[in-house]
């Protein structure tokens, strides 16, 4: 989940920082020049001209001004070149809508954006090669991130400079992606996962993200509707690349949901949310957390392992990995082939020569 840390007017001079304990928030205040911890008003303050600093140091972060702090932050720490302009982000947002990028995609390039315009010395307007080269380097080399990340980033300020600025276009080469095998449950565990929820809404959607292959977002976004039960499909609409796609739906997870809709009455989305609309993303990956603690799992594992463990469990019972592909919604094999590094069915054929030992 994205950090954020929220910067208010703390007066006489002064910005004050606030956001929840962790170790790395610690450590970047100390980095803060003539940052102290105000054990009366419990937070971190530092002079208003630390403010460009402040801004540099936390440029992965998300920071959420209050209105006051907006104009110290700008009229007193001097900022005006490291904010990203209403303008210019509106323009970002307009040429990104004109093209059909989704809502997800839009804000990503915005958070790019606007970090980037907080890295630099210079108004964004007036940036160029060399800015944007410092400031991936600065990600990569300081900050330790991913190279999906990295491209998420060039990809937004190509945008940026090509799009709405209209110039030449940064960063042509582009990082190669890491080679990480996604986190994956087994049989046993996925079962206990899927049992650890009481209330009957959670173990649902989260029973639906495994026997169906389910994207978190797909499952926030599912109406009624979608769900076929006379043919034992679900339609995903608009999945990943606005794409509809079908999946299929299992006849235990079939039985689950009749229990749920009778239960719930479910009108127009399939997971109410306890707003109007839908049940949000960050919710379906609470009780996933939830389940896991329950279920005794210390793995490294998200929600969106169970979609992984569905396609390698899949794989393992000998179902064609183009198949897999469709039911996935993956535009290119290659990324569904990834799971043939992780299946076991290939695996089980082989002895480890240690396991020879006693017959010698």
């Amino acid at each position: 989940m994205e950090k954020q840390v929220t910067l208010l007017d703390a007066g006489h001079g002064r910005l004050a920082a606030i956001a929840p304990y962790s170790d790395d928030f610690i450590r970047l205040m100390h980095a803060v020049p003539q940052s102290c911890w105000n054990p009366l008003a419990l937070r971190w303050e530092f002079p208003s001209e630390s403010g460009r600093e402040f801004r540099r140091i936390f440029v992965s972060w998300s920071i959420l001004s209050s209105t006051a702090a907006s104009a110290v932050s700008v009229a007193k720490a001097g900022c005006e070149a490291h904010c990203l302009p209403p303008r210019l982000a509106r323009d970002v947002s307009d040429a990104m809508h004109a093209l059909k990028y989704s809502r997800r995609t839009v804000e990503r390039y915005l958070s790019v954006i606007d970090r980037f315009a907080r890295f630099i010395d210079i108004p964004i307007a007036e940036s160029g090669i060399v800015e944007a080269s410092q400031y991936i380097a600065y990600m990569e080399h300081e900050l330790g991130l991913s190279a999906s990340t990295l491209n998420q980033s060039i990809s937004a300020l190509k945008f940026l400079y090509t799009r709405v600025l209209g110039r030449e276009a940064p960063l042509s080469r582009r990082p190669k992606a890491d080679r990480r095998l996604p986190g994956v449950l087994s049989r046993e565990e996925t079962q206990r996962v899927l049992t650890a929820p009481r209330n009957l809404k959670h173990r649902a959607l989260l029973v639906l993200a495994y026997s169906a292959g389910l994207r978190v977002s797909e499952i926030a976004a599912l109406h009624v509707s979608d769900i076929d039960i006379s043919r034992g499909v679900i339609l995903i609409r608009s999945g990943k690349g606005r794409k509809d796609r079908y999946t299929i739906l299992s006849t235990r997870a079939k039985r689950l949901l009749d229990a749920y809709i009778d239960l719930y009455k479910p009108k127009i989305w399939l997971f109410d949310g306890q707003t109007n609309g839908h049940i949000t993303v960050r919710s379906i990956q609470t009780v996933f957390e939830r389940a896991k603690i329950t279920a005794g799992i210390t793995k490294s594992v998200s929600i969106h392992s169970l979609r992984h463990s569905f396609a390698t469990h899949l794989l393992e019972d000998g179902t064609d990995i183009r198949y897999i592909q469709e039911l996935l919604g993956h535009a290119n094999a290659k990324t569904t082939q990834i799971y043939t590094h992780i299946a076991k069915r290939d695996f089980l054929r082989i002895r480890s020569p240690y396991d020879r030992t006693d017959e010698s």
